[in-house]
């Protein structure tokens, strides 16, 4: 045991030695090095695999035949990434090099050390939320350690372009990441996938992932709590989910189970087999909702994601007051159109109820009939009612729902 002990120190203290040179080469001598105007690297979750926004950014400039250099960041050597693209290990002193040389940074992920931007440099941060659910960064500022919040900070004042999928998001861009820079509406690049992809290729993707082609596919993707790593996300009645499924029609169903990357150790918690699939390990969960016919979810921005497929999104959150009080979530959460489950029964009855559906009404019925909206809320599971701006007698353009809409979920329609 002494032994094993003595190695971990050993190794520990070798990364802090490569640490240190790798600081000191950047600022030092890689700020001297001439950036490559060719060179674009990429950063997915500090080298969790090929996956998110990064990974269709990098996709679109192979597909248009883009003469530029691709470098990709990876935590395991073993990644997969397409031809075009080179890899370097997470945490090198070539990855600094590669980061010191490229023209343009594209990341998902806040830098995790110091980033000597130099001129010429431009750095794109692509986030990795559509729609900013939960408070984040300077909102939560004094649950965040002193590091985190120091190079945050930083990380803002260097990023040139942020993206975002509405003006809800923009705003909370601004608001909340410490920026003051500019943010470009253009949508999450990961998402292009569910608009342009043909049935031929999700049975390809099946095939890829090795899932069965005649059936449906269920996937639980909660995210992760801050600072409660005993949370149990097993806490899921995944046979009384699949039973319900079952009863609902001729149809088999397996379910995928695939954590929040920052929790992906306790995907061992649950019990796989046949019809319960370990998800955790997919480095692009785009592929895998694309595949899937259902969502469970809580508060993670991926129920939005999926939503845009107008597929069935539910909401498991047994923990929701806790949750508020700890992180906190915005007032619009209670308003989403998808089912909020408080525990097992409730999730199994609301996946049951064929009547389960979304009546939007005009603010002007809402202010005509107060009484009857407020006893269908408090009373009612479902329907789920949301009230939307009127479009007559308001002076508004004549497109204003539809902007509106766009505004809220970042279509184009």
């Amino acid at each position: 045991m002494s032994v094993i002990v003595c190695l971990k120190h050993v190794k520990h203290g070798l990364q802090r030695l490569e640490e240190k040179l790798r600081y000191y080469l950047y600022s030092n001598v890689f700020k001297l090095v001439k950036v490559h105007r060719n060179k674009i690297i990429l950063n997915n979750f500090y080298g969790k695999g090929y996956g998110d926004n990064p990974k269709y950014i990098a996709d679109e400039i192979i597909k248009q035949g883009l003469p530029y250099d691709l470098v990709w960041v990876v935590k395991e050597r073993d990644t997969t990434v397409p031809d075009r693209v080179r890899t370097v290990r997470r945490g090198s002193i070539r990855e600094a090099y590669e980061f010191a040389t490229a023209k343009v940074i594209i990341s998902n992920v806040k830098r995790k050390y110091p980033f000597y931007k130099k001129k010429g440099q431009y750095y794109i941060q692509t986030w990795h939320g559509c729609f900013m659910l939960k408070y984040i960064e300077a909102e939560v500022e004094k649950k965040l350690s002193a590091r985190y919040v120091r190079e945050s900070r930083k990380d803002s004042a260097i990023t040139d372009l942020m993206l975002s999928g509405s003006g809800l998001a923009s705003e909370v861009m601004h608001q909340s990441f410490w920026y003051s820079g500019e943010v470009y509406e253009c949508g999450q690049p990961r998402d292009d996938i569910f608009f342009h992809c043909t049935a031929e290729e999700i049975r390809e993707l099946k095939k890829k992932h090795r899932l069965p082609q005649d059936v449906k596919i269920a996937v639980y993707a909660p995210t992760f709590r801050d600072g409660d790593e005993s949370y149990p996300y097993d806490m899921i009645d995944v046979k009384a989910v699949m039973d319900g499924l079952h009863q609902k029609g001729s149809s088999e169903w397996v379910m995928v189970i695939r954590l929040h990357p920052n929790v992906a150790c306790q995907s061992a918690r649950f019990q796989y087999g046949e019809k319960v699939l370990d998800g955790s390990k997919y480095t692009d969960p785009q592929e895998l909702f694309l595949m899937a016919d259902l969502l469970i979810t809580d508060y993670s921005s991926v129920m939005m994601d999926f939503g845009l497929m107008k597929k069935p999104v539910f909401l498991f959150v047994p923990d929701l007051e806790v949750y508020k009080r700890a992180r906190g979530v915005r007032g619009f959460f209670e308003d989403l159109p998808f089912p909020r489950c408080r525990s097992n029964e409730e999730l199994e009855n609301a996946m049951n109820d064929k009547e389960v559906g979304v009546i939007l009404l005009t603010e002007r019925f809402g202010r005509e009939f107060p009484d009857l909206i407020n006893e269908i809320k408090l009373q009612r599971t479902m329907p789920l009612l949301i009230e939307i701006p009127d479009r007559h007698g308001t002076g508004r353009r004549k497109d204003f729902i539809t902007s509106y809409v766009n505004e809220a979920i970042g279509l184009k329609l």
